[in-house]
Parts: structure tokens; sequence; C-alpha cells
């Protein structure tokens, strides 16, 4: 016997608003489509309905009934990112799916193995149950007959015998025609299991071949195939606040909760976490009436690639602390890059970072004192001109690449030179544009030997034109020097490793 499974997510708007709220399920709570004006009730909590509110209902006769009802809007992204993960997920149960509805899937459970299925439904919703979401699975011998099921599932149904269970299903519990509907009520059919008691040839030659199609799904005999979707490889989470907050506290909380469904779902990837996004919307303002300065993103690249909540959590926890926004925030999203982890080995006498994101934390916390622009790492820049260098982000990954891939080509180096910042300011005697005599701080004498001038100059377009002349010498006592001449002031550059006593 082939089986299909159905997942469903009942009160899918309610459930992806309240995701991360789990204590408001317990107090009168309602999600609209519109303003508290106009806007009706789509969805409500179990209390809310006790209350006498009900789905359909206008928002003033909804608060007129219970003035404690909460009402929150519904939230077009927080819809999309359950959608997402319900695809996700389905989509480790079986490669063909489908998306059906909103809030409901469909897999193919042909290509596995014969097992019971009742524990396997079970696991399923416990499955869900960690990511926060309560589903109905229903399992059944066709995909439509496994939507009934799931429909009618508390919170797992498999439909063994197709006859027996289609007998007390309503008609109107499936999708048909509202004539088709009136015809049947007017006959005094009310479930599938009357329907199917008519002869099927009679029915279609009355009501046409829609009412075929309806008999074959009261029979349990509809097959059709599925219209096959793929699961999106993203991996992210959004929240949007009911109000602007004020202060962190709530955007840690959310924070928190979306890192431990992320690295949740990575996991059973078997992929790490290497890079995370995090995106905070901001309450329009006058400072951000321009496009794209109604948000701040921020991207974090991870050291050490992982699945550690906690790291993760830390290096978030360090970059809001010193935070400034202009505007405050209204929602946060959070979006993960997936890679496979790295294994690494390493050579006798090699040995990696001790602890690589203890080490960008660290980094972090320095940058929020002392400022994102005076930590990095140092990069020449494209210039002749001494000394010009700027600060860049440690790229870790890029990085450890370099380091798998090894030397690309031998270079000779010659004695290094340690370089004085700033220059010290040196007094020397030419003869015939010719170092004879050196006099500075550190170092005075003749000079016996010596190698240049070397001219360099360079922005001679713009007013930081720049030009220089540098000499390597040797004084009388063996050690070795670099002095150079800018606008005729002479400079002591640095000394040869050699030379330093």
């Amino acid at each position: 016997m082939s089986w299909f499974t159905a997942i469903l997510l009942p009160q899918f708007s309610l459930q992806a608003a309240l995701r991360f709220h789990e204590e408001a399920w317990r107090q009168p709570v309602a999600i609209t489509d519109g303003d508290t004006e106009k806007g009706r009730v789509l969805e409500t909590t179990i209390p809310a309905a006790h209350s006498g509110v009900w789905p359909g209902m206008v928002v003033t006769q909804a608060l007129a009934r219970c003035p404690s009802l909460r009402l929150l809007q519904r939230s077009r992204t927080q819809e999309e990112v359950v959608s997402a993960l319900l695809l996700e997920t389905t989509g480790t149960l079986s490669p063909l799916i489908e998306a059906t509805a909103e809030g409901l899937c469909v897999a193919d459970l042909r290509q596995m193995k014969a097992c019971d299925w009742e524990p396997w439904a079970r696991g399923v919703v416990e499955r869900f149950a960690t990511r926060q979401l309560r589903v109905q699975v229903g399992l059944a011998a066709n995909p439509d007959l496994a939507i009934l099921a799931a429909r009618h599932a508390e919170p797992a149904l498999v439909v063994q015998h197709a006859g027996a269970f289609l007998a007390g299903v309503a008609v109107t519990a499936v999708d048909a025609a509202p004539g088709l509907l009136e015809i049947l009520r007017d006959w005094g059919i009310g479930s599938l299991g009357e329907l199917a008691r008519l002869p099927r040839s009679e029915l279609i030659e009355r009501l046409g071949p829609e009412a075929g199609a309806l008999w074959e799904q009261a029979a349990g005999r509809a097959h059709r195939e599925l219209r096959l979707v793929r699961p999106p490889e993203v991996f992210w989470e959004a929240f949007e606040f009911e109000h602007p907050i004020e202060t962190t506290e709530p955007l840690l909380f959310i924070l928190r909760r979306q890192l431990e469904q992320l690295m949740l779902r990575l996991e059973e990837a078997y992929r790490v976490a290497a890079q995370m996004t995090l995106t905070i919307p901001l309450e329009p303002g006058p400072s951000n009436v321009t496009a794209g300065t109604d948000r701040y993103e921020r991207t974090f690249t991870i050291p050490s690639p992982t699945t550690d909540t906690e790291v993760l959590f830390r290096i978030l926890h360090t970059h809001l602390e010193n935070l400034r926004l202009e505007q405050q925030p209204i929602g946060v999203r959070l979006r993960v890059e997936p890679v496979v982890a790295n294994r690494s080995q390493f050579q006798l006498f090699e040995s990696p970072l001790r602890d690589p994101n203890r080490f960008g934390e660290t980094l972090g916390r320095i940058a929020a004192l002392v400022g994102a622009e005076n930590v990095g790492v140092v990069q020449l820049e494209d210039t002749h001109q001494p000394d010009r260098f700027q600060l860049v982000a440690p790229d870790f990954q890029t990085l450890s690449e370099r380091e798998k891939a090894g030397p690309t080509a031998s270079h000779t180096l010659g004695l290094p030179l340690r370089r004085f910042r700033p220059p010290l300011p040196a007094q020397v005697r030419f003869e015939r544009h010719v170092p004879k005599w050196l006099s500075s701080p550190i170092a005075q004498g003749e000079v016996i030997d010596m190698a240049g001038p070397y001219r360099v100059s360079g922005q001679w377009w713009d007013s930081h034109e720049w030009s220089a002349e540098e000499w390597d010498i040797e004084l009388s006592d063996g050690a070795l020097y670099r002095i150079s001449k800018s606008q005729g002031t002479c400079f002591l550059e640095g000394c040869y490793e050699a030379s330093v006593r």
C-alpha cells in the first residue's frame, strides 16, 4: 500500500505571530487583517473564542465582547518564515513534496520502507514542536485523503480504511463548487459516506464531471500527481514587534530564540554557521526618510564556523551593547550562511588558534571601545608611498584557505627593516648629494658606505603630491640604517634588524 502524508499548520497566521510568545496562547488574542477600526478578525486563541470572539467579526465588535482582547496585525514576513520552515522540515521526510496551500504540505512516502506509521506520525509532530510549531499530521493512500486526515487529526491520524473514515466526514470538508454543495444539501447528502453510496455514473449524468471528481474523493479513490517543489535552502528568522522598543532586552530575547531555532536546523542539515547578517527595521522618522535608511544591517563573519548558540549570541550581544540607533527598532531579522564543517589536520609542530571565536569576540569588544575603523588587519595600499596602509576586517575563512594552499612562490628576502614610527628627525651632511655624516637621537657617525638615492613620488594630480629620496647607509660602527629626505628635511626611517644591538 502506497502512503502519502499531509502536514497542516492549523491557525497558520496566529502560529506565525505567536511563535516566540507561548504564554500568549493562554490569553485572549486575535489576528486581524486591517486596522483596529475597519479590520476583521482572522483567527483567535481559545480564551478569545470563549469570550465570544469569532473569525470574520469586525474588530470593534470583538473589542465590545472582550475588552481585554489583544489585537495583532497579520505579519506577512513571519508567515513567510514559517512557510519556508514547513517546506524545509517536510523536505527532510521525502524529496517529493508539494506546497498545497498556505500552511499545508503533502509528501510522497512511497519510496520509504514500510513501518509503524502511527509512531512515525507522532515523531513528526514532536519534531515540529521543537520548532515552536503545532501541526496536524495525516497519512493515507492518496494525497486528498491524507489532507482530509490531517484536518481531522488530533494531532496525528493514519487512515487504514478509507470507507470507515470518510463515512463521518462532512461534504463541506472538501473543496467543491458552492452550487454543487447546495444541490447535495437539498438531496439530504451530509457526509462523504452518503455521497459515495450514490451511483457514480448517474451522478455525473445529472451534475456533470465535477460531481464525478467529488465522488472519487468521497470514495477514497482520487489519485493525482503532486505539484513538486524544492524547499528553499535559506536559513533565516524574522520577528516584528507590536510596538517600537526602547531597550535591547526584547531584542536580545528574540535573537536568542532565533539562534536556537537556526542552530537546530543547521545541525539537522549537518552544516555550521559561517556568517550572520543582522537586520533591524527601524521606525519611520524624519532622519530616515530616504531609501535604504529605514533599517540597520550588519554582517558578522564567524572566525571558526560553529553551531554553538552561546558563541554566536555573545557576538551579537557584544555588538548591540554599544549600538546607538537613530530610530527605535520595530523588528529583527537574522540570516545565517551555512557551510560544511571544516576538519583540519595539522603538522606535528603546528597548532591552530586556541579559540578563534573568543578572539573574534575580543576584537568586537575592542572595536566597541576604540571604533571599528581602528581595529583590523594591516593591508598595504597600492602605492609606492612609504608606510601607506589601511586596516581591514579580518577574513578568517580566506586566511585559512590561503594557509591550506601553502606558498605559491618563493621570494628572496633581505635584511628586515625595523621602521621608526614616526620617523626620527636627523641631521645629515651631504657632499655632492652623497650622505657623509649622520646625527640623530639614537645614532651618529661617519657614513662609510651607502646605496641610493631611491627617488619616489606620486599623486602629482592633486594637492596631496609627495616626493622623497631614500638612502641605505652603513655607519663606521657597522650599523645599517635607512634615511630619507623630503622637502628639504631629513629623517631616520629605520634600522636593519642585523644592526639592532
